[in-house]
């Protein structure tokens, strides 16, 4: 396991992969910048971390740095620091390109990555591109690790950070249905959500069956779930979902059309 792991970037994805290390056990040190001072302050004393004086002190002490600054931010975040040969940068901010960052973090080893909030519990995915030790044991510690071969499906593969998000939405919707009708708060809410793991455990219970035919076994000629999906169906709910992926993926690429800019200006700044 790394010896010591630095944030750059201390908002709350930073703030659920703390957690998450520290309830993995045997944890790293872990060095929190110092921009968000109330939120590394509360971080560092209820997961036992440090705050570093400034961001050159992160990079510093740490073997492997977590870049989790806003997306508009990343390459100048990491720009002027003092990287280091086998030093790890791991990028968790979306459509920020490989390419952006090696020029401003070389000569340390640039990473992608896309954990999700989850991770406080030890149950994210984390999609990650390109693979590598340092980077597959750390998140191995949050939930699943998914390497992907390229970085274009590393791109399509992040648009699921948003989806998480979106879950929260549509679980939300049918929690408040479900109360409107008289089931107590607390009950909606975890019916709702056991109702949903339910499905997720069976899909991943039963790798070998398609999604579709899956549902064709609950898709009752007459029933419930098969007049609600008929409505769902009518308005383009379902296919909304893929409406709604690729507009996050259209966003992601001109975050990622943005930054190679910025990074070409900070290297202009610094000549």
């Amino acid at each position: 396991m790394t010896a010591s792991i630095g944030i750059i970037g201390v908002g709350h994805l930073a703030g659920y992969l703390v957690e998450g290390l520290r309830r993995a056990g045997d944890g790293p040190v872990i060095v929190l910048s110092p921009r968000n001072a109330g939120k590394s302050r509360v971080l560092a004393e209820r997961f036992d971390a440090r705050v570093a004086a400034d961001n050159a002190h992160v990079v510093e002490e740490a073997d492997t740095v977590i870049l989790a600054t806003r997306p508009a931010q990343a390459v100048q975040a990491a720009a002027g620091l003092p990287w280091r040969a086998g030093q790890v940068l791991i990028c968790v901010a979306a459509g920020i390109p490989l390419d952006a960052l090696a020029p401003v973090a070389g000569p340390a080893t640039v990473v992608r990555a896309m954990p999700i909030s989850c991770a406080a519990i030890g149950e994210s995915p984390t999609s990650l591109y390109p693979d590598g030790p340092e980077a597959r044991a750390l998140f191995e510690r949050l939930g699943p690790v998914h390497a992907l071969p390229d970085e274009t499906s590393f791109e399509a593969a992040s648009v699921l950070g948003a989806f998480y998000g979106w879950v929260y939405a549509m679980l939300a919707e049918v929690t408040a249905w479900t109360e409107g009708h008289g089931v107590p708060s607390r009950t909606a809410r975890d019916l709702v959500a056991e109702t949903a793991r339910g499905a997720t455990g069976m899909i991943l219970d039963r790798p070998g069956e398609s999604l579709a035919a899956m549902l064709e076994t609950l898709r009752t000629p007459g029933g419930i779930t098969n007049r609600g999906l008929e409505v769902l169906e009518e308005k383009e709910a379902v296919t909304a979902w893929g409406a709604a992926c690729r507009a996050a993926l259209e966003r992601t690429r001109q975050n990622a059309a943005k930054e190679p800019n910025r990074a070409q200006r900070n290297q202009e700044r610094e000549l």
